[in-house]
């Protein structure tokens, strides 16, 4: 299959939803085609190069996206929602437009039923929890009941869209075909995450205390 392609300084999930301001004539062009044609486009990684203008060297596996919703600007912008759906992998990256397409095979991620996944999603769970519980204690913030996917793939995906990671970590997990091995290697970051989190809350009661104190 053939769709346009949107290389960008973020990695898009399945499932996941990803907010874009258009306003290269390039990709309002590209935008306005999908729009007509309720096409998908393929949201990928830039590999090297520039978001805005020039060309821009892609990953080769990324996420087609699906428009939810878009508000059109009267000089021709948009603000749109685009909705993660399938991983796909580049076989052939075609330059005729002003825009990047590509020929794609679609991806299928494995082993989501395998002995074991449910309990390391469980981990991976309840690891996320508690990331969550120190980002907002260390914001002042009150923990919330998290409502997170049930199914493992979705979990894995949902918990790599929302950790603080690098773009080339989180494409490391997109690439990451296999459930068991993405929920494994979400719970080390997780753990990272934890323990430097565990780090700044900790200091930040030192000063809180400090400052009572001399109070």
């Amino acid at each position: 299959m053939r769709i346009p392609l949107f290389p960008l300084n973020t990695v898009l999930f399945p499932m996941q939803g990803l907010p874009l301001h258009v306003f290269e004539e390039r990709y309002k062009l590209m935008i306005n085609r999908c729009l007509d044609e309720v096409l998908p486009f393929g949201v990928v990684l830039i590999k090297s190069g520039d978001e805005v203008g020039g060309d821009a060297k892609p990953y080769d596996v990324g996420t087609t996206a699906e428009i939810a919703t878009v508000d059109r600007m009267p000089d021709g912008r948009f603000n749109l929602i685009a909705m993660g759906r399938r991983r796909f992998r580049i076989v052939y990256l075609e330059h005729s437009e002003p825009y990047l397409q590509a020929d794609v095979d679609f991806l299928e991620t494995t082993g989501a039923a395998d002995e074991g996944v449910h309990d390391q999603a469980d981990a991976v769970a309840a690891l996320y929890a508690e990331h969550m519980r120190l980002l907002m204690a260390i914001s002042g913030q009150w923990t919330r009941e998290l409502s997170l996917p049930g199914e493992p793939g979705r979990l894995a995906d949902y918990v790599a869209t929302q950790i603080e990671a690098s773009n080339e970590a989180k494409q490391q997990l997109l690439e990451t075909l296999a459930v068991p091995e993405r929920l494994e290697r979400l719970k080390f970051a997780l753990g990272e995450a934890i323990l430097a989190l565990t780090e700044r809350w900790d200091e930040s009661r030192r000063r809180r205390f400090a400052g009572a104190a001399l109070n």
